[in-house]
């Protein structure tokens, strides 16, 4: 498997769609993950882990949020079709 594909599967919903919260889950993960490594070689800084450790929850928390209220809009969309979600 090409890291396109791999990454095409982890970002696609079952209908083939792009999910919007996953696309900006990965880019804040590498953002946090690019700045941290930043602090340490670049700024020549002691790494904390403290707040890389808060920083990378606070990610994950909202990532977690945003597919929760994506998966209440989806059930609810599914409802008022009246079809079922495969």
């Amino acid at each position: 498997m090409n890291t396109k594909t791999f990454f095409t599967k982890m970002l696609d919903s079952r209908k083939n769609e792009v999910e919007a919260h996953l696309v900006l889950l990965c880019l804040g993960a590498c953002a946090l993950i690019g700045l941290s490594i930043y602090h340490v070689v670049g700024l020549k800084l002691a790494f904390d882990a403290s707040n890389f450790g808060q920083g990378l929850g606070l990610l994950l928390a909202g990532g977690g949020a945003a597919a929760w209220g994506q998966g209440l809009q989806r059930g609810h969309e599914r409802i008022k079709d009246n079809d079922p979600y495969q």
